[in-house]
């Protein structure tokens, strides 16, 4: 049983790491500028499917640890 706190918490990870990456740089450059003059790069959503993925792992992953904790 105790596998699968371990597969919750790698489901999680790697769910933590397609939803950061689905995010980036703004493909046309666009930016604003703070008080200081330096450039502020928008960010965009350019994976929507990596998103999509990332939520289900980690909804997924956090069902498998609730799941250990209350069976054990």
């Amino acid at each position: 049983m105790k596998y699968m706190l371990y597969i919750g918490l790698i489901l999680n990870i790697v769910g933590t790491f397609l939803i950061s990456f689905s995010f980036g740089k703004n493909l046309e450059e666009a930016h604003q500028s703070n008080n200081k003059g330096r450039k502020i790069y928008f960010a965009s959503f350019l994976h929507p499917e990596w998103f999509k993925w990332g939520i289900a792992l980690l909804v997924i992953g956090f069902l498998l640890q609730l799941f250990y904790a209350v069976v054990s």
